[in-house]
């Protein structure tokens, strides 16, 4: 089974675009869910889930707000009841930037044995479209420091968080249960450096994907200073 997660805070419109491509390639998917947990929009987030789709969408909500590290967890949690051993989990943003066709071939990587496929903006292939000058800068800041602090044999990208995992990994995260508190967008580099750090014979690819900025609808919910400062703790005191 694949478990497709998408936690959202207000993002009704870049949904729908998403419940829609999802239907385009539902057949090279098949059997899948699709995970979304609503970290309580005050849009229709909620009436959007009750419309009949061709797939089957498991819906949570929060109340009230909880940022997106606890989303991720609930997400992660339901997950680790339900899923069988070596069930594969996706996660990706729901504001339309992350393009759902390349996750096929994600979840065919990890078919062949290896436990972590991410989306990678920083290798050959990738582009990113429709990103300021200085979060792209910052991006590759970001980038730069990881590979410093955290180097890992063809890793490049640590803060994406389109990426495909075996079900097992989760289950090992949510080990640690105070991991999600007091996190925020720095979550998905968190994550990956648990796993590059605890994961014994980690095997780990990276796929080209193509970062559609322009595509979004509505304002970016990422508090930037608050995410600086939540990064550079993590690098610098290992706050992992």
């Amino acid at each position: 089974m694949i478990y497709i997660i998408l936690p959202a805070y207000n993002e009704e419109k870049n949904l729908l675009q998403i419940f829609k491509k999802i239907d385009v390639i539902r057949n090279k998917l098949y059997p899948f869910k699709v995970i979304l947990i609503d970290d309580c929009s005050s849009d229709n987030t909620q009436k959007l889930v009750k419309k009949k789709y061709n797939y089957k969408i498991i819906y949570r909500r929060h109340n009230p707000n909880k940022g997106l590290s606890i989303t991720l967890e609930t997400g992660f949690k339901l997950i680790s009841k339900i899923a069988k051993k070596d069930d594969i989990v996706v996660t990706l943003d729901s504001d339309d930037t992350h393009p759902v066709n390349i996750i096929p071939k994600m979840v065919k990587k990890i078919k062949l044995g290896n436990d972590l496929v991410i989306a990678s903006r920083f290798i050959s292939g990738s582009k990113v479209n429709g990103v300021t000058k200085m979060r792209n800068i910052m991006s590759y800041g970001a980038k730069i420091l990881f590979k410093i602090f955290y180097p890992f044999k063809n890793l490049n990208d640590y803060t994406c968080n389109y990426r495909c995992y075996n079900s097992n990994l989760i289950k090992e995260i949510l080990k640690d249960k105070k991991f999600f508190k007091n996190e925020d967008f720095n979550i998905a580099a968190k994550i990956l450096i648990k796993i590059i750090n605890t994961k014994k014979n980690l095997k780990l690819k990276e796929v080209p994907f193509t970062l559609n900025y322009q595509y979004k609808i509505g304002q970016s919910k990422m508090n930037l200073m608050r995410t600086i400062f939540l990064t550079l703790r993590l690098i610098i005191f290992k706050k992992f």
